[in-house]
Formats: C-alpha cells, structure tokens, sequence
C-alpha cells in the first residue's frame, strides 16, 4: 500500500535560510528514509505566503514511517527550519480511481 505524508508549517528565517535548512535536513535524513521505504519527496512555498511550507512525501512502508515522523531527532532537525514543530499528517492510498 501507498502512502502520503504532508508536512505544512510556518518557515524561520529568510526564504535563503529556510532553502538551506531544508536542503541540509532532507540530505540528512533522505538515505535513511529511503532505505524505510521513502519513495518521494516534494516540497512547495505557498504562492500567497512564501512562509508557508508544504511537503508531501511517498511512503510504501506505515511502520517505518512511524518511526522516523516520531523519532525525536527529527523533530530537532524541524526545530531548525520551522518557526514552531510542523503539521506531519499520514493518509493512506483510498483504492479509488486514480489518474
């Protein structure tokens, strides 16, 4: 089964800063994610607010990504980035038509 993990907050610093804290964490954490079954990873800047971050991330493996979304080295890794801990919300693959 596939699923989707959305991460949305609010970015610290400037957009430079939140670029290289971003591109540092997911260099960091993305060889590990990987090898848990982290097939994708995307992220976007609200057209509208350019503070707002939001990634979306492919996973095929529920229990693996339990574990990194909870481990708390991640949460200090976000810490650097966000201006207070991300919305992280797992949904998983309806079965439903898809294009």
């Amino acid at each position: 089964m596939k699923y989707i993990v959305t991460v949305r907050g609010n970015l610290k610093g400037s957009a430079e800063q939140a670029q290289q804290a971003h591109d540092e964490i997911v260099a960091k954490v993305s060889p590990m994610g990987r090898s848990m079954g982290n097939t994708s990873h995307q992220a976007y800047l609200n057209l509208q607010n350019n503070n707002e971050f939001f990634a979306i991330d492919v996973w095929n493996n529920l229990e693996n990504l339990q574990k990194l979304y909870s481990d708390p080295n991640l949460a200090t890794e976000f810490a650097k980035m966000f201006e207070s801990q991300p919305e992280v919300t797992v949904w998983a693959d309806s079965g439903w038509f898809q294009f």
